[in-house]
């Protein structure tokens, strides 16, 4: 019987770390007699593992009728296709639901439930069924149903854990939880779910503080919390959304937490995985900004143990425009997640329900290397094999194509080699790669209370409108984007942490504010000053809380006065002049002022300050950075607290370098427009790969490596091009190459294997046991072949 273990950023199985590279495969929309086709077909592609839902309306087709084994239909066999995955040498994630979405009817959910159980459903602030038909989560009778399919359906794959000798090593609870009442902008408000709140209330409040904070008398909190939460009252709606918001993160852990514990009671002994959903569509494009909404809604749910918190990653064709916002995602899961478990997105775009827009192959080579880069660990593209929605159970029809890399039929379409080619490189470097770690240059504070915003009413909608255009502008698309695309590299702190922010750990922190900002949070940022923190703060200094009461604690530890606020001004910033500014905040004072109003130095815009041990960068500057020159100001801010870029390049590449002081470094390089670009690359002041200039392709990227081994004995110190093939038959090893360079130069060191010259090979000693080699061909691809040292000797 093997392990399953997660530990420092890995998933480790009987002892080997692994990295996860699946593809979602669902058995019951392919014919069981291709079953074993499709699976061999994504093992080819370099996969390790098979992904799939199990959904319950399939199965359980009339209450208390389920099959799981294919009686009453070949494509309801369960226990076969685990045991034909298992055959294949697969790891296997198991998505059983209760809800899968899935493109299926109800999401999942058995129709006959819904409608045999209606008290079940989740219901309006008016009282009609939720437009979704979502049922209420903590709804007895939803819990006792989903217990009974729990009971059937796990019976099913516990033999096939890992743990048993099979291929299941992960096990999703439920699916995007919390998802429907965000896009609807309507909570649960179900009886069950409203009584479950006044005990929120009463644990959470002294009766002076309900009192102080909602205004309303203590004796009507059962009215408060059953009837007054539907259609709030101007006087306490802000603090009433805050707190419905917070309760609303516990219900949905206390939902998991059950499920959990029900699957433990059953005999599932794997580790967990709980999705985040978020990424949303803007006519035919997608953005990732409204993704830490379902960060925010999972926020409590994340501190579970044993629990994996994979992101749905759809970004579109990935765009310059666009593809911060995946690591805007990266960095924001990783800040909430099990500091163990690694960075994984377990539906990872592998195509689209829909044929528009219509996905070039560039992006799935683009948005894998560039999370990949960031650190991800672990990437299950959804969906890898398209199929067919039998019996009526499709939410758009009996079609399920989802322009997969495998067509219903099992044709590849072209993004299938593009996926392949990755997933032979992660096979190829898996053991070196998984030791390495991205190296940051600096840390953007992540707030989570700042994407509570799932849902308002007439009285809050100004501030969450206002939150939400001020993090989408001036956060993701403003200084997050400028530092990105000028290759500084940074990560993520959850600044809710019960921990202080340790200026040793996290040197210098971007935080992002709004007129609201909690009382702990801005004590946190005074400490993390006082203790000798660099702060970079923007755009404006907080003045209330999040439920809307004054709060100056860190305006009046600033010291400073606002005297007024303008928008749509132009500014001069240190030496930039004519700076188009949508909005500034203006403070009284002119000590370490860097930044005015133009042509007016008295209406300062930003100042540095030092407070405590620490250093206060006040960036009252608000920009959407649709200009270059807007980032080159952000870099220059930047260097004030003294954080630059690692790189020199002479292109506008994304770079990023994930290292290993033992086991050596990967430089992952992304040309995101549309012609090849070319540059020498300067890292930490040393000029890498021979100072030799490396071309990028359009729309396309790198992975180097740099003093990783290869093979035993066999190092690469540096190469120009993508070694994604190591074959080694008896006494010869072979590196397939993919020729991106019109020469590929590579340098090799082995005491104990020589390089062999051929018509497109030349070899070059540059010392002992170091060679050079290099590649010239006129085809896609080129080989390596290596053969003993000492039988090169012989043969001399």
């Amino acid at each position: 019987m093997k392990s399953i273990a997660i530990k420092d950023e890995k998933v480790i199985v009987d002892g080997q770390e692994v990295f996860l590279f699946g593809g979602e495969l669902h058995y019951f929309r392919i014919p069981k007699q291709d079953w074993r086709e499709r699976i061999q077909q994504v093992k080819e592609a370099g996969a390790n593992m098979i992904s799939t839902y199990v959904p319950w309306i399939f199965h359980e087709y009339e209450e208390g009728v389920t099959d799981l084994i294919g009686t009453s239909r070949p494509e309801r066999d369960l226990q076969t296709f685990l045991q034909l995955v298992k055959e294949e040498g697969m790891y296997c994630l198991v998505r059983p639901g209760p809800y899968v979405m899935a493109e299926i009817v109800d999401h999942g959910v058995p129709t006959w439930f819904i409608n045999n159980y209606p008290e079940a459903v989740a219901k309006t602030n008016v009282g009609d069924i939720h437009p979704t038909r979502v049922v209420s989560y903590s709804h007895p009778t939803f819990l006792e149903k989903t217990e009974l399919w729990y009971e059937k359906v796990c019976a099913v794959i516990k033999p096939f854990l890992v743990t048993n000798g099979g291929p299941v090593i992960l096990f999703q609870l439920d699916n995007e939880v919390g998802m429907f009442h965000w896009v609807t902008n309507q909570p649960d408000f179900n009886t069950s779910t409203l009584q479950e709140f006044e005990q929120h209330l009463r644990t959470n409040y002294t009766e002076q503080s309900f009192q102080e904070t909602f205004r309303i008398p203590f004796s009507e909190i059962r009215s408060f919390a059953e009837n007054m939460t539907k259609k709030p009252e101007a006087i306490y709606a802000h603090a009433l959304r805050n707190e419905f918001g917070l309760f609303l993160r516990q219900h949905y852990k206390r939902f998991i937490e059950h499920l959990k514990q029900s699957a433990e009671e059953k005999g599932i002994d794997v580790p967990f995985v709980v999705n985040i959903h978020g990424f949303h569509g803007i006519d035919i494009l997608k953005r990732g900004t409204m993704y830490p909404i379902g960060i925010s809604q999972l926020l409590e749910t994340a501190k579970i143990e044993n629990t994996l918190m994979a992101g749905d990653y759809y970004i579109g064709n990935i765009e310059y425009d666009s593809y911060v916002d995946i690591v805007l995602a990266n960095a924001f899961t990783k800040a909430i997640q099990w500091k163990e478990q690694p960075l994984f997105s377990a539906e990872f775009q592998g195509g689209s329900i829909h044929d528009k827009p219509k996905l070039q192959p560039t992006t799935f080579d683009l948005t894998t290397r560039l999370c990949i880069a960031d650190g991800m660990n672990g990437v299950n593209y959804y969906m890898f094999g398209a199929g067919e929605n039998y019996e009526n159970i499709g939410l758009f029809g009996r079609r399920h194509d989802w322009q997969a890399p495998l067509t219903k039929s099992g044709q590849k379409n072209p993004h299938y080699p593009v996926i392949q080619h990755i997933g032979k490189m992660l096979q190829t470097f898996e053991n070196s790669l998984l030791q390495t770690k991205p190296v940051v240059d600096t840390h953007l504070g992540f707030y989570p209370d700042y994407y509570m915003t799932e849902f308002h009413d007439e009285h809050t909608k100004h501030m969450v409108d206002h939150i939400q255009r001020d993090r989408e502008t001036f956060m993701a698309n403003g200084i997050a984007k400028a530092l990105r695309v000028n290759n500084i590299i940074y990560d993520a702190i959850n600044v809710q942490d019960d921990a202080e922010i340790n200026p040793n750990e996290i040197p210098s922190l971007w935080m992002f504010t709004t007129e609201w900002m909690n009382e702990n949070i801005q004590q946190k940022l005074v400490t993390y000053l006082e203790n000798g923190g660099k702060l970079i703060l923007f755009p404006t200094i907080p003045t209330k809380t999040l439920k809307n009461v004054p709060c100056t604690i860190l305006k009046d530890y600033i010291n400073v006065t606002v005297k007024e606020t303008k928008h749509r001004v132009f500014g001069q910033i240190d030496q930039a002049d004519n700076v188009l500014i949508d909005r500034a905040e203006i403070y009284e004072t002119t000590d370490g002022d860097f930044a005015h109003i133009e042509d007016k130095p008295d209406h300062v815009i930003a100042f540095e300050k030092q407070l405590g041990k620490g250093q206060l960068y006040m960036f009252g500057i608000g920009m959407d950075h649709g200009f270059h020159y807007q980032n080159d100001i952000i870099v220059e801010l930047a260097k004030r607290a003294g954080i630059e870029s690692r790189f020199t390049l002479e292109e506008e590449l994304d770079i990023t370098v994930r290292s290993s002081p033992e086991k050596g470094d990967f430089f992952f390089l992304q040309n995101f427009d549309e012609f090849k670009k070319s540059t020498t690359i300067t890292y930490d002041g040393t000029t890498l790969f021979g100072g030799k200039e490396i071309s990028i392709p359009m729309r396309s990227g790198l992975m180097l490596p740099v003093n990783v081994l290869l093979h035993e004995e066999l190092f690469i110190e540096y190469g120009t091009g993508e070694i994604y093939e190591t074959l080694h038959q008896q006494d010869e090893i072979s590196l397939t190459i993919k020729m991106v360079q019109k020469e590929e130069e590579f340098v090799f060191r082995s005491s104990s294997w020589k390089p062999v010259d051929t018509k497109e090979v030349s070899i070059e000693e540059v010392q002992e046991h170091t060679f050079k080699v290099l590649i010239q061909s006129t085809e896609e691809t080129a080989s390596i072949r290596f053969q003993p040292a000492f039988a090169n000797a012989i043969q001399i």
